[in-house]
């Protein structure tokens, strides 16, 4: 039981990856032309990064290919509109927990952001990108029959911001933070792939997953 559950995340974790190497090799190639150099900090943090996500794809079960497929196939038909509630906090009194684990479970993303990116400095874009990133996984939930819920996505925004709201006071106390983006990174202009290098990886990660990952294997 133990080593299957093991092989499920490796390979979840492979499925993440896969699709954010690729895009990781052209990306340093091409700041490699640049001049510009990333420090093996960085890629220490991004892999660390990988593994968060993963778990958040996990916890959250995601709507794969697979599952949409099979779904069609035994001609499973629950309207989707019985899948949706747009009423922020109408599910609150329902579930307590439910919402607490949603907030904890998108903390590390608005802290990592800005720990790893100094793009993400501004808790505007921490919060733009966690929601996006929470809007993908809820309506690929509509994949697997599962429910969208508005309220997940304030939850897990909220969480966002009270990881950069961490992040920032934490980057108070620590003034000297070492720089983890590129070597020279403040003497040069960041190319677009680099720029918007942390929502290739969620795009990415996801994208991997939904049509990588078979839940039918484990």
């Amino acid at each position: 039981m133990f080593i299957t559950i093991i092989k499920a995340l490796v390979y979840e974790y492979l499925c993440v990856i896969f699709f954010c190497v690729i895009f990781q090799i052209i990306m340093i190639k091409k700041e490699h032309k640049n001049g510009h150099r990333y420090s093996l900090n960085h890629f220490v943090w991004v892999y660390i990064f990988y593994i968060y996500i993963t778990l958040v794809l996990i916890c959250t079960g995601i709507g794969t290919i697979y599952e949409f497929t099979r779904y069609t196939k035994l001609h499973e038909t629950i309207s989707i509109l019985t899948q949706f509630n747009l009423i922020p906090f109408n599910s609150i009194s329902g579930g307590i927990m439910t919402h607490l684990a949603n907030i904890i479970m998108f903390i590390p993303l608005g802290f990592l952001l800005p720990f790893i990116w100094r793009q993400f400095k501004s808790p505007w874009k921490v919060i733009g990108t966690a929601l996006l990133f929470s809007l993908i996984i809820e309506l690929s939930q509509l994949l697997n029959m599962r429910s969208t819920d508005i309220d997940d996505l304030i939850m897990n925004t909220i969480g966002a911001f009270l990881g950069w709201t961490i992040y920032s006071l934490l980057k108070k106390l620590f003034k000297n933070r070492h720089e983890k983006e590129f070597n020279n990174s403040d003497k040069t202009q960041l190319s677009f792939l680099a720029h918007y290098e942390a929502c290739f990886y969620l795009i990415l990660s996801f994208a991997g997953v939904f049509l990588l990952y078979n839940p039918l294997l484990f």
